[in-house]
């Protein structure tokens, strides 16, 4: 049997080659009970920095990871400004909207409730460009999605984007009654239409360096398949720009290869990813994170299905195995009373009725409260 051995971050990982016997590998890392803090969040020159701070957890753990509250944190510029956040929600720290001075260098410092002081290093506040383009062009088979911005006087270099996708939808059925404990009635809460936010998990980032000019032109941000459920109706994407160091950048960089470039021999090794967040209590004890200092450029679109070519059907994603609905009085509920088929409404909701007889189906297939909220957006049309 061979076998392949590689150094990672301190620890041999064995590698078995195909066709000899599997055995489960456990590294000394995974009963380390050592939990660090992670910083999460920039400096935003313009308007309201938002910080989340949480601690990492054992590899097994599936609750989650902690939130670090009750800390005291601040802006610290290096001429002796002080900026407080405050905490809105456990482990969630904010300013005020302000205005930065520019030209100046700014820090995060952090005390936790336990005494232990953390810190970024100074960085100088950069400016973001405006963005150029941010459109989506139909293709083939499906929804491209571009970016394009530039800096005239070639000090931004290093790009970086964040997308927010909202869209509506409806769930399988349209429920027109409800239960009210003894007896199915008109039912007045829409629970069929929905909308529903998600946040982009990708790394984008772009670097100038090599270009004649500083100028990002038609980055591709997001491609949506034509049978996507965000396509079902409305569909608005919302994009933040930001303006990076040559430091963050190569963090962000860092970060997209141990996490998208991992899966096959010729893929590169993990490395240890290096912030700029630092421990002053203890300057050995690892902390995560980067917090850069920059302004925040955001732009946002809307699409609608019948701009769209008609031939495009869109699933509606999430309702698979919604295809049938269950009738009561029925051959298979004979016995049951009314009371007792509709008494727990995590197992059936009713949908509407014909004739004598009633029809249900779960949650899941009835209320699209389950994938999203009945609220609607306050920027929605």
């Amino acid at each position: 049997m061979r076998r392949l051995l590689f150094p990672l971050s301190g620890y041999l990982v064995l590698l078995l080659a195909v066709g000899s016997c599997v055995q489960e590998y456990l590294p000394e890392v995974i009963n380390s009970t050592e939990s660090y803090l992670v910083v999460d969040g920039f400096i935003n020159g313009q308007g309201v920095s938002t910080i989340r701070l949480s601690k990492t957890v054992h590899l097994t753990t599936q609750n989650g990871f902690p939130s670090e509250t009750k800390a005291t944190v601040a802006i610290q510029s290096q001429s002796g400004q002080r900026y407080p956040l405050t905490e809105n929600e456990p482990g969630v720290y904010v300013t005020a909207s302000q205005q930065l001075p520019a030209n100046e260098q700014y820090r995060l410092h952090i005390r936790t409730a336990g005494g232990r002081e953390y810190a970024s290093d100074y960085t100088l506040l950069k400016h973001t460009p405006a963005l150029d383009r941010f459109e989506g062009q139909i293709q083939a088979n499906g929804l491209q999605i571009y970016v394009s911005a530039h800096d005239e006087q070639a000090q931004t270099r290093y790009y970086r984007w964040e997308y927010e996708e909202t869209w509506a939808f409806t769930s399988a059925f349209r429920s027109t009654l409800t239960f009210d404990g003894q007896r199915v009635v008109p039912r007045t809460e829409n629970i069929y239409n929905c909308w529903r936010t998600q946040n982009s998990m990708a790394i984008n980032t772009f670097s100038t360096v090599r270009l004649s000019q500083d100028a990002v032109r038609d980055y591709r941000l997001l491609f949506i398949p034509a049978s996507s459920g965000r396509l079902q109706s409305l569909y608005s994407l919302r994009v933040r720009q930001y303006a990076l160091s040559a430091e963050e950048f190569d963090y962000w960089e860092a970060v997209k290869k141990n996490t998208e470039n991992i899966g096959t021999l010729f893929d590169p090794l993990p490395s240890q990813v290096q912030g700029n967040v630092h421990s002053l209590t203890d300057p050995d004890e690892p902390v995560l994170g980067f917090v850069g200092a920059t302004t925040e450029v955001s732009q946002r679109l809307f699409i609608n299905r019948h701009s769209l070519p008609p031939d495009w059907h869109s699933r509606n994603e999430g309702y698979e195995s919604c295809t049938e609905l269950d009738t009561f009085p029925s051959q298979t509920w004979r016995g049951w009373t009314l009371q007792e088929y509709f008494a727990d409404p995590q197992q059936r909701i009713p949908v509407g009725r014909v004739g004598p007889r009633y029809t249900a189906q779960s949650p899941q297939c009835v209320d699209c409260r389950v994938l999203g909220t009945n609220v609607k957006p306050s920027f929605w049309p």
